[in-house]
C-alpha cells in the first residue's frame, strides 16, 4: 500500500518534474553543438538560448521551494528579455547547462518529497499569491520551453531526417485490419 507522502500534490509536481527532465534528455541527445546555435528564420531563440533559460527556470523552483539554485551566474544569458548572442563562445557548453539541469533537478525531487502539501499555500513572491500557484506556473513554463527545444531540434537544419526504411515505404506497405475494416465500411455507405 501507498504512503500519504506518495499520493500528495507535492510528490505528484516531484514526478512531473523528473519527466521534464527525462525527456529532455533524451530530445537533445545526440545533437551536435552547432546546431545548439541555429535561429530558427535567423531570428528566434535558439535551442542553447532555451536551455540555458530552462536551467534559470529551474533555479527559480528551487529558490522558491528554500533551495539554493546557484543559477545567478547565468540571468544576463539566459534571463527573459535578453536577446541571444551570435557568439556561441559567449555560452557555457550544452553538456554543462544539462549538468546543471540535472542538479537541480536533482535538488528540487528532494525538496518536494521532504515537503508537505502545506508549503502549497505559503505565500509567494513575484506574481503569484501562492507557492503552489508560482510552482504551477513554472511547471508549465518549463513544459512550453521543452517543447520548443523538441521542436527546433526536430527542424530540417538541426537534425537530419530519419533514413525511411523499407517497412515505411508506401509501396511496400501492407494493408493492416483497421484499414481493411474501415475501406469495407466505406464500401457500404459509398454505394
Amino acid at each position: 500500500m501507498k504512503s500519504t507522502a506518495e499520493f500528495s500534490t507535492t510528490a505528484q509536481f516531484a514526478e512531473l518534474l523528473k519527466f521534464n527532465v527525462a525527456y529532455l534528455a533524451r530530445t537533445i541527445d545526440g545533437v551536435q553543438y552547432e546546431k545548439f546555435f541555429v535561429r530558427p528564420e535567423g531570428r528566434g531563440n535558439p535551442a542553447i538560448w532555451i536551455l540555458g533559460h530552462l536551467v534559470l527556470n529551474r533555479g527559480e523552483i528551487v529558490e522558491m521551494l528554500g533551495g539554493d539554485p546557484s543559477t545567478r551566474d547565468l540571468g544576463d544569458l539566459f534571463a527573459r528579455g535578453t536577446h541571444p548572442l551570435s557568439d556561441p563562445k559567449a555560452y557555457p557548453k550544452p553538456s554543462q547547462l544539462m549538468t546543471r539541469y540535472i542538479r537541480l533537478a536533482g535538488l528540487t525531487d528532494q525538496i518536494l518529497k521532504d515537503c508537505g502539501d502545506d508549503i502549497l499555500g505559503r505565500p509567494a513572491w513575484g506574481q503569484f499569491d501562492t507557492l503552489g500557484q508560482s510552482l504551477s506556473f513554472s511547471y508549465m513554463h518549463e513544459t512550453h520551453h521543452i517543447g520548443q527545444i523538441t521542436y527546433l531540434v526536430n527542424l530540417p537544419s538541426v537534425r537530419a531526417p530519419k533514413k525511411q526504411t523499407a517497412f515505411a515505404r508506401p509501396e511496400q506497405k501492407k494493408d493492416s485490419t483497421t484499414k481493411i475494416v474501415l475501406d469495407s465500411i466505406k464500401s457500404v455507405f459509398s454505394s
